[in-house]
């Protein structure tokens, strides 16, 4: 064998990713196969209340949250911006979620909120909409290579109240309680009841009109193969008309409101919806 041999360098990929190395500790959320609900209808012994919205009845799902994290907005805040929605579009919507998700969930897909077109969390089911929990003692990291959608999200969530820092290698998002809680109240909440209403509008009404199964089916592919893009457009319109029709009759935004004495006897703690930043 000639001096300064090494016989590992005959295959340049050893001890690379092209060779498989490290592809089995991939960070990634982990799946029950037990279980075929997504993560995110998996919700550990939560609080379900009912209450009546105008004439839509819902149910409000609410998670204990850990102890380093809060919900920014308590059950009386959405009910009373609920109350200023259309009724039409809040029809046969069934769930309020207020989810805490995992800490690894919150690393790898953190999100301000959720549109489900049908949840199952356990005994309650339907098309729901999803709250999450936040610690404020973490800052969200955005990388720099952000497209036209992203970087107009940025801009909301600065209009929101939270402070942009551009570093060298991301944008560092902090938030506050203020910030966090105008961003789901005030903007995500009426977001996720756009996507609610695109699907009303795209598959539930136009089936009402037919008695095939595959015409059924047929919306229901048309929709599943629309673009996100235009999902998200129609979402972020919705949003923006409704926040500036609030904005401009003052109904928006107002101070937080506890939650009523009736609310924490069915279980809820105060604590769940203030920031711990100790």
């Amino acid at each position: 064998m000639r001096k300064g041999w090494n016989p590992t360098r005959r295959n340049r990929n050893i001890g690379t990713s092209t060779q498989g190395q490290g592809q089995n500790n991939h960070l990634v959320i982990p799946k029950s196969w037990s279980d075929d609900r997504v993560f995110w209808e998996v919700l550990h012994q939560p609080i379900a209340i009912q209450k009546t919205i105008g004439e839509c009845e819902l149910t409000f799902l609410i998670e204990p949250p850990r102890p380093e994290c809060f919900y920014p907005c308590t059950v009386t805040d959405v009910m009373s911006v609920l109350e200023y929605v259309p009724q039409a579009d809040l029809d046969g919507l069934e769930l309020i979620i207020f989810r805490q998700p995992t800490r690894k969930q919150d690393q790898i897909n953190p999100v301000w909120g959720r549109f489900l077109y049908y949840a199952t969390p356990g005994p309650h089911s339907g098309p729901a909409i999803c709250i999450e929990a936040h610690d404020l003692t973490k800052t969200l990291r955005w990388s720099l290579s952000l497209g036209p959608d992203s970087l107009d999200e940025l801009a909301r969530l600065e209009a929101d109240g939270h402070r942009i820092e551009k570093r060298r290698r991301d944008y560092t998002i902090h938030r506050t309680h203020e910030s966090v809680r105008h961003t789901i109240l005030f903007r995500t909440l009426f977001h996720e009841i756009g996507h609610y209403v695109d699907w009303i509008q795209s598959v539930v009404l136009p089936s009402f009109n037919t008695t095939s199964d595959a015409e059924e089916a047929r919306l229901d592919q048309e929709f599943d193969s629309k673009p996100s893009k235009d999902k998200e457009a129609f979402a972020h319109r919705y949003a923006q008309n409704l926040a500036t029709q609030l904005y401009q009759s003052g109904h928006i935004p107002f101070t937080p409101q506890p939650n009523s004495e009736a609310l924490l006897d069915q279980g809820l703690k105060p604590g769940w919806f203030t920031p711990n930043l100790s």
